[in-house]
């Protein structure tokens, strides 16, 4: 009995220190599409971007100020996006008018996407990859100008540091 308990207790460490690793991996599929409403009353679609690759950032929104630290990371270092030629698109879980309220609190600039039914953030996969369950995680995928999913990027940590991200998405585009 001591040996199961042994043998429970290591097995839970080994998987609360993965759980605290990134998960890096290339896709290789199709990007699957979508047209969602932005914070600012915009309606944007993958299709939009077609010709641009595109790194989107699902994060748990509202009630996670980590989530919002990062986009303010983000647009501090935007011209470390733009010369590797990357858009970068938050996508929330959460009603506008509380994204935007938010987005006024940390003075943030860029539209968030709003996914009310869940369905783009689980097309992509990020549903549950966090702190929560039903929520996204703290997630970036790269859409390629193709519509190509090249790389993804899922940080339990809950932030990412600019270089890295970009870093990460030109070498998964092979530049």
């Amino acid at each position: 009995m001591a040996g199961a308990t042994v043998l429970a207790f290591v097995l839970a460490a080994i998987l609360a220190v993965r759980a605290d690793k990134p998960t890096e991996s290339d896709l290789g599929s199709s990007a699957p599409p979508f047209e969602l409403v932005a914070t600012d009353g915009t309606t944007v679609s993958l299709a939009d971007h077609r010709g641009h690759d595109v790194l989107l950032y699902f994060s748990e929104g509202v009630g996670c100020d980590a989530c919002f630290y990062q986009q303010a990371k983000i647009e501090a270092e935007q011209q470390r996006f733009t010369d590797a030629g990357l858009r970068v698109i938050p996508v929330v879980v959460n009603p506008a008018g509380d994204v935007r309220r938010e987005l006024d609190r940390f003075g943030l600039t860029t539209p968030f996407l709003i996914d009310p039914d869940r369905s783009v953030s689980a097309a992509y996969d990020t549903i549950g990859r966090g702190h929560h369950a039903d929520l996204p995680g703290h997630s970036f995928v790269l859409v390629d100008r193709d519509g190509n999913m090249r790389w993804r990027m899922d940080e339990p940590s809950m932030f990412v540091e600019p270089e890295r991200l970009v870093d990460g998405a030109v070498a998964a585009l092979g530049r």
